[in-house]
């Protein structure tokens, strides 16, 4: 197999893709693992794999939750866009991810 089409191992990872299985639907949950993996091929097609700012886990969070404000945890008061992110926030934060990093996936 392809270890660009293997998922990257990690607690931030585990939480997010758990996260989001449980509350969207299945066809975001694999329109989010597509994109995680167009994400690392990207990366990968420009040489940024070996880069110090390349951080697999938050891609892959960023990407997997990007959709979050489409699921059951969404209130609806904004935009999906910006309720997916605050969600994804706030897993993150709870997984003591730092402010800044917090940052670059919102």
């Amino acid at each position: 197999m392809n270890s660009v089409l293997v998922l990257p191992a990690g607690s931030l990872v585990d939480a997010a893709l758990s996260l989001v299985r449980e509350t969207v639907d299945k066809p975001i949950v694999d329109h989010s693992l597509r994109s995680f993996f167009f994400a690392r091929l990207t990366a990968q097609q420009e040489g940024l794999l070996a880069e110090a700012a390349y951080d697999e886990e938050l891609l892959f969070a960023a990407t997997v939750m990007h959709d979050l404000g489409l699921g059951t945890l969404a209130a609806g008061r904004a935009r999906f866009e910006v309720e997916g992110a605050d969600l994804a926030a706030g897993l993150l934060a709870g997984q003591g991810v730092p402010d800044g990093d917090i940052g670059r996936v919102w």
